[in-house]
């Protein structure tokens, strides 16, 4: 699978929160499929929520993330809570 596509099908198509505080919150309650964590995500943050949900690491940063996003922005993590046209969740496999 090509994670860099199906990030951008499913922010294109599916349902994401994006940013570290908005994936803690989906996290604790409950409402995220999956988690996708930049490399350089902050190490409190990642620990927190490894412990919650099923997560992905995604291998460039967040700067990189962001952009296959297509976000002017950095992004350390971001939640998906509904996949749309993309076939993400199958990293889950």
């Amino acid at each position: 699978m090509n994670i860099d596509r199906a990030l951008q099908v499913v922010v294109k198509t599916g349902k994401v929160l994006i940013g570290s505080n908005e994936t803690l919150e989906a996290a604790k309650r409950g409402q995220t499929k999956l988690v996708v964590l930049a490399s350089n995500c902050p190490k409190h943050v990642r620990a927190e929520i490894e412990t919650k949900v099923k997560t992905f690491d995604y291998p460039g940063t967040s700067t990189d993330l962001g952009a296959i996003c297509g976000k002017p922005y950095a992004i350390a993590a971001l939640s998906v809570t509904h996949p749309g046209d993309s076939d993400i969740l199958a990293v889950l496999r």
